[in-house]
């Protein structure tokens, strides 16, 4: 009986520490390349930001801007990554289903990403 007791506790230890461990992604990559015609829309203002155009989590900038330009060069397509990525930091939906970032960052800084 003290095995099994054991056993669950060192369980729940190993859960709670694995629960703890876990960290949110900072920046979100919303693409819009695949869709052209939405483009515009999706990245003309501030509050672009829809669920239907994310692509990934990352946890730095860089990151998720590596992704966006290699998105772009896998797919061939010659659209600048000001007009094809948006990489947003802590997105959260409020409680009008919108999404809000803290901050954007319009495609690449450096298209030799």
């Amino acid at each position: 009986m003290t095995s099994l007791i054991n056993k669950l506790l060192l369980a729940a230890i190993g859960l709670s520490v694995a629960m703890g461990c876990t960290r949110t992604p900072e920046w979100t990559l919303f693409y819009v390349a695949d869709n052209p015609q939405n483009a515009e829309m999706a990245i003309a203002s501030a509050n672009m930001v829809q669920t239907e155009f994310i692509l990934g989590y990352y946890d730095t900038l860089e990151q998720c801007q590596a992704k966006g330009t290699g998105m772009l060069r896998l797919q061939g397509s010659s659209m600048p990554a000001a007009q094809a990525f948006v990489c947003a930091q802590q997105c959260q939906v409020d409680d009008n289903k919108q999404l809000n970032c803290q901050r954007q960052v319009v495609g690449a800084e450096l298209d030799a990403l």
